[in-house]
């Protein structure tokens, strides 16, 4: 489990880096105070929007993952939200509507069964 809680952090981390990224992509205006941003693009604002759902996300599986560290089959779970978060993102960034919802999805059955893991 400890490696999906990891993973999992290491994917957040580079999601909150993602949304500046395409703001700024190598500007030197980046390294100053960032009192005026340039305008965002659409893959920036897609950026945002992940980065907020990421949290989201985060909120529910750090604590499932904690509580079922011992827990029959929570890895499996764990595994499941992490490698779709891993496939959700992309998606996200390029605006493929269907297969991002599925991502999603599955990555709510793995906090599901997360869960269910808890009360068995």
């Amino acid at each position: 489990m400890t490696f999906w809680i990891l993973t999992a952090i290491l994917l957040y981390f580079i999601q909150t880096l993602l949304p500046v990224a395409f703001r700024y992509r190598g500007s030197p205006e980046a390294m100053k105070s960032r009192d005026v941003m340039p305008e965002a693009s659409i893959i920036c604002g897609r950026a945002d929007r992940a980065l907020a759902n990421v949290t989201e996300a985060m909120i529910m599986f750090l604590p499932l993952a904690l509580l079922s560290l011992d827990a029959a089959g929570a890895v499996l779970g764990a595994m499941i939200f992490v490698c779709a978060r891993i496939i959700y993102v992309p998606l996200y960034l390029f605006g493929v509507p269907f297969l991002r919802t599925l991502a999603w999805i599955a990555g709510l059955g793995g906090l599901l069964m997360m869960a269910l893991a808890l009360t068995a």
